[in-house]
């Protein structure tokens, strides 16, 4: 029996597993070279080497030994590989540095959060200090604890925004009388 060759074995490679391990076991210290010189953590060097074979499963149908050997074949893969991973990763600094330079929340947004907040901490636990509420003043504390800013909740119920910031106020008071004990001072 001849040696096969590594050209035999990357022709076979697409259907043949043995064909793949014989020529993973010969490629495999190349390729972590190549992607050593060029990549800046250990990490990247594994998955150029990964991507590198995995993608050389597909690529090995369109290998034709008159062209050259496999080892440019093989590399040329890897350096693909490599210049993908560096665009992805250029794409996603992009990104990062775009969302970070944005704010994410405008003040309404945290207004309107840190409202709800409020009103959700205020409304847990405190359904008989709840009933002692009016009705008007629960509506108001119910729509703002339901994510909506005190404006809209306000004009959903078809009152001024200052009127709906006098009645959360006011639900607020009486919960807190009843739900924390009085002390003397104020």
């Amino acid at each position: 029996m001849e040696p096969v060759t590594d050209a035999d074995l990357l022709v076979a490679l697409p259907e043949d597993l043995a064909a793949f391990e014989g020529f993973y076991r010969r490629y495999v210290r190349r390729v972590t070279a190549f992607a050593a010189q060029r990549c800046s953590t250990a990490e990247d060097v594994a998955d150029v080497v990964g991507q590198t074979f995995l993608r050389l499963i597909d690529a090995a149908r369109r290998y034709d030994p008159v062209l050259g050997p496999p080892a440019p074949f093989v590399l040329g893969i890897a350096a693909n590989v490599l210049r993908d991973t560096r665009r992805r990763a250029a794409r996603d600094r992009a990104l990062v540095a775009k969302l970070a330079g944005r704010d994410l929340l405008d003040a309404d947004d945290v207004e309107r959060i840190e409202t709800a907040m409020d009103a959700m901490r205020t409304l847990r636990g405190i359904g008989p200090a709840l009933d002692a509420v009016p009705s008007g003043e629960q509506e108001m504390l119910r729509r703002v604890a339901d994510g909506r800013s005190p404006a809209e909740a306000a004009e959903e119920l078809g009152i001024s925004p200052g009127a709906g910031r006098v009645r959360l106020t006011r639900a607020r008071r009486r919960i807190r009388q009843h739900v924390v004990p009085h002390t003397n001072q104020e």
